[in-house]
């Protein structure tokens, strides 16, 4: 067989018999011989050393690598004196690859150093050389690519094997294989056995079997077991003559090996390629155990690219319709007979899929003048699948890098990044790496454990990889099967100023500039204006901004990009012109800007100047309202941990105006916990002008029990009342209860205050008193909610405010909890449902209801339900709650004993089927109100009978029923 040792013959008559196998099993088909006649060929293997089974030699060989003048190459090879090799050659018939053997039979070598290393094309003729070791020879084994002429000669300790390029030779006929011609000293050719494990060295392929002079592609069924990782199922391989390996294409496919430029067939036609073509690759078939082991690079398999976050998110269905009306009003008095004030800011919302109709207004009442002002009235609709949304109403503009937002009544367009929760804006970082066998990948950020992925083998490519915000260090840890580790370590600077490459922003605006909001509704100047910002690259940022109005034209830009990765910087630059102040003027404004966040803190410097000229977007009309403009403005913080548990900072502002007006101020803050959640904290405010006033205040902060916090401060000033407080308070629950809050200090006008919060499923009420030092005591009380009708069903609640809510239904079930987020918001009313606020807009929203509080017979399908709404807008979720009556109950045969187990119980007439167990107990659901008909089946009997089915109460809900007897029919 093709993996025992070949066993030369030991009688002359045996020749004949014995080369053709001898040739088949030959790691090369030595083509020469089939040109010797076979009188040579007895001859030659009449000088082969007869060897037994004795043990063999063990020796050390040195291989060096010479070459002469063109194209001849000589090898030295160095062993022991008395050990003499035999030559085996292919001759130089047919098409290359050559093969050639150098064989030492009964001896075990090894290296004294690696074989000679040989560059991609080779050297010369030589393209490959490998030692081979088996039980009873070693061979030295050579590829050559061109046609030579060896000769092996003895010069002192080594023998010197010498490649001459020739001609190709021409194949005469012939009618069997033979050895043949051995140049040099007087060694013999010796067939070489199949070959083992390589050494170093990638081995020289095994040509397959020859029949006479035509050469076939050898077919092998085998297990292959790529990078010890094995591919499904049995592979059809085929080794070609010439020594090549073919795969079909399926198997690399699997494997996701690299596919190479020149494809292969095999013999029937399937696409295929060899594993030849994959640089540094080895490989090795077992033919006893029909398998290929192939050790491969990472960088000889395809690539991966993965996103450490997953895919978009579809967007939400739009909503039902429905109609919200919030509210907020107060009621405030001074005491000792003082007017008595009220105000109410209301607001109504109907939404439905095609957006938010919003319309609200302040309502006030000073006890000697009412007044009612409209804020705000306008249409909004959002395109979540394109993070846009239009505006058409009152709204706020998007001020830019440079310039200022203003409210207006007209239309705006723009970008809305906050519909996709986890959306990250900024430029994202892109690891890649490789691994050679399937590894984990592990992701820490500032030494944190951000992510872990599973890695096929092969370059991959991580993108959108999650960090944090500011300067930090990243390090990608891949660990292979067998648990090793490479760690890649990286630094990274991340800020949210930038945008991620190609990613846009904008906003088109276009209306009436809007004054006095909350007091009156003025509309004056009609404007138009747009902001462009885009990402230009990884590290650069973009933003172009134009401003235009009957008595005012403004333009600017701004740049803002990494410093390498130490921080961010930014440089603004803006032009105006116009006549809003009655005179025509223009002017420019520079801002300058860079900033630096670590783990342990940060800081940041920004300097804006602007001339005379440079009117404001929205500026108001005044004699006196250009001498007012900003001229220059500084602004330099700095802040982080200071010493260990403590955290502080500093910050210097200065800004000064065309008036000659300027203000400049220091600030210093420190923090420091001291025991459990007890912190201390200091402020200090100084002015650095002429005015010289400071401020500075210390309070500690520390809890108590239940919930209830405690403070105590101290307010000093050097123009003004110095002051000491205490406090406790218990902020209300986000569901129904009780918050409170009490406060006592030295403050004249304030020497003592309380106030309680009472929450419930409909509203939210407050009411606080406050005393001062003359005893004059003052109250104000306050509700808060909302009133709303979706899906044909009116319903009251706590205030819903900006964000959105949930009514949820659980069918016919009054006070059942709900909760959200892990805590009790609400519970169901009489019809069942719940309206639950403060849902994140665009958020998946968890919306919970605990079986344990339903009734003992209702069953629940599902108890937790993800719902993601629309901006100021509600979604219907409803739990279907299953009603059943349930029961244990004995069954007993008529002899008194209990049925056995494994009786069946089914529900008549066409009811589900139940398992008694042991002691004849059974547990029945889904039965009748009050009579059900029972059919009861044992081997060997059975009967029919009627349960009496109690009322399922807490009494008597999970009491056993019986023993009932049944009879057999």
């Amino acid at each position: 067989m093709a993996g025992d040792a070949i066993q030369r013959p030991r009688h002359l008559s045996q020749v004949m018999h014995t080369l053709p196998s001898l040739l088949s099993d030959a790691p090369f088909a030595l083509h020469t011989w089939a040109f010797l006649p076979p009188t040579l060929t007895a001859l030659w293997l009449v000088f082969v050393p007869l060897q037994g089974q004795a043990a063999p030699t063990a020796a050390r060989l040195t291989v060096s690598l010479l070459q002469d003048e063109g194209a001849t190459v000589r090898l030295r090879v160095r062993l022991p004196e008395g050990l003499e090799p035999a030559l085996a050659w292919s001759g130089t018939a047919g098409e290359a690859p050559y093969q050639l053997v150098l064989v030492w039979p009964g001896v075990d070598m090894t290296l004294n150093r690696p074989l000679p290393s040989l560059p991609p094309g080779g050297i010369g003729p030589l393209q490959a050389v490998a030692l081979r070791t088996e039980t009873d020879e070693t061979r030295l084994e050579f590829q050559v690519s061109h046609p030579v002429e060896p000769s092996l000669l003895r010069v002192g300790d080594s023998w010197v094997l010498r490649l001459v390029p020739v001609a190709p030779a021409t194949a005469p006929p012939s009618c069997m294989p033979a050895p043949a011609a051995v140049a040099g000293s007087a060694t013999t050719p010796t067939p070489a056995a199949v070959s083992s494990a390589p050494q170093l060295q990638r081995p020289l392929p095994r040509q397959s079997a020859t029949t006479g002079s035509q050469l076939r592609p050898e077919s092998l069924l085998l297990d292959v077991t790529i990078n010890n990782q094995r591919l499904a199922g049995v592979v059809h391989a085929e080794q070609l003559p010439g020594g090549m390996l073919l795969l079909p294409a399926e198997a690399w496919a699997e494997a996701r090996l690299a596919i190479p430029e020149q494809a292969q067939a095999l013999s029937d036609g399937t696409s295929a390629y060899a594993l030849d073509a994959i640089p540094g690759a080895t490989y090795q078939v077992n033919r006893q155990n029909l398998s290929l082991e192939v050790t491969a690079p990472a960088s000889a398999f395809t690539g991966s690219t993965r996103q450490s976050r997953g895919g978009l998110a579809e967007p939400p269905p739009r909503p039902q319709a429905g109609l919200l009306f919030n509210y907020d009003i107060s009621v405030a008095s001074s005491g000792a007979g003082g007017p008595v004030t009220s105000g109410a800011s209301l607001e109504a919302v109907a939404f439905n899929g095609f957006g938010n109709f919003v319309g609200s207004a302040l309502v006030r009442d000073t006890g000697a003048r009412r007044t009612a002002e409209r804020l705000d009235t306008f249409w909004r609709y959002d395109m979540p699948h394109r993070l846009e949304t239009l505006v058409v109403g009152d709204t706020v503009g998007e001020g830019g890098g440079w310039s200022r937002p203003a409210r207006y009544g007209g239309i705006r367009w723009g970008r809305d990044f906050g519909m996709r929760p986890g959306f990250v804006t900024m430029p994202q970082l892109t690891l890649t790496g490789e691994a050679a066998l399937p590894s984990t990948v592990e992701i820490l950020v500032n030494n944190a454990r951000r992510m872990s992925q599973a890695m096929p083998p092969g370059p991959f490519e991580l993108t959108n990889v999650p960090v944090i915000t500011g300067a930090g260090e990243i390090n990608l840890v891949v660990r292979d099967l067998l648990g090793r580790e490479t760690v890649v370590r990286q630094s990274y600077y991340a800020s949210p100023r930038l945008l991620a490459p190609g990613l846009t922003d904008f906003s088109f605006e276009g209306g009436w500039l809007r004054s006095g909001y909350g007091r009156h509704s003025t509309y004056g100047d009609m404007f138009g204006a747009a902001t462009w910002r885009q990402g230009l690259s990884s590290s650069l940022t973009g933003e172009a901004r134009v401003e235009l109005q009957a008595a005012r034209r403004a333009a600017g830009m701004e740049l803002a990009g990494l410093l390498g990765q130490w921080g961010v910087g930014r440089v603004a630059l803006a032009a105006s012109s116009g006549s809003t102040q009655g005179l025509a003027e223009q002017g420019h404004l520079l801002q300058l800007g860079v900033e630096r966040n670590t783990p342990r803190g940060g800081g940041a410097l920004q300097y804006e100047r602007a001339s005379r000229g440079f009117a404001p977007f929205g500026e108001g009309i005044g004699a006196t309202v250009a001498e007012q403009r900003a001229r220059e403005r500084w602004l330099v913080s700095i802040g982080g941990r200071i010493l260990k548990g403590v955290t502080g900072g500093i910050s210097f502002v200065s800004q000064s105006r065309w008036d000659g007006d300027q203000v400049q101020t220091i600030g210093l803050s420190l923090n420091r916990p001291l025991w459990q959640r007890t912190s201390l904290s200091f402020s200090l405010n100084k002015r650095i002008d002429g005015d010289k006033a400071w401020r500075a205040a210390l309070s500690v902060i520390f809890p108590l029990q239940d919930g209830i916090h405690s403070s105590a401060r101290v307010d000093l000033a050097n123009k003004a009342q110095s002051s000491g407080s205490v406090s406790a308070s218990r902020n209300a629950p986000a569901g129904p209860g009780l918050g409170w809050r009490v406060e006592g200090s030295s403050r004249e006008s304030q020497l003592a205050r309380a106030g309680v919060q009472y929450n419930t499923s409909q509203i939210e009420t407050t009411f606080d008193l406050a005393s001062d030092a003359r005893g004059k005591i003052a109250t104000r009380g306050g509700a808060r909610g909302t009133l709303g009708l979706m899906a044909g069903r009116p319903f009251a609640s706590r205030p819903v405010g900006q964000g959105s809510f949930a009514m949820v239904e659980v069918e016919g079930m009054s006070g059942v909890p709900v909760k959200r987020s892990n805590q009790v918001v609400a519970r169901t009313d009489a019809r069942g449902l719940a309206f639950v606020p403060g849902l994140v807009p665009w958020e998946k929203n968890r919306i919970e209801v605990d079986p344990v509080d339903l009734p003992l017979d209702s069953e629940l399908s599902d108890s937790v339900r993800e719902v993601t709404p629309y901006a100021g807008s509600g979604a219907l979720v409803k739990f279907s709650v299953k009603r059943s009556r349930q029961a244990l109950v004995e069954l007993h045969q008529a002899d008194g004993q209990q049925v056995p187990v494994g009786t069946q119980v089914r529900l008549l007439p066409n009811g589900p089927s139940f398992i008694a167990g042991r002691r004849g107990e059974v547990w029945l659901s889904e039965l009748s109100a009050e009579r059900q008909p029972l059919e009861i089946n044992w081997p060997g009997g059975g009967c029919t009978m009627d349960l009496e089915v109690p009322a399922m109460d807490g009494a008597t809900y999970g009491k056993k029923i019986g023993p009932l007897a049944c009879s057999k029919e």
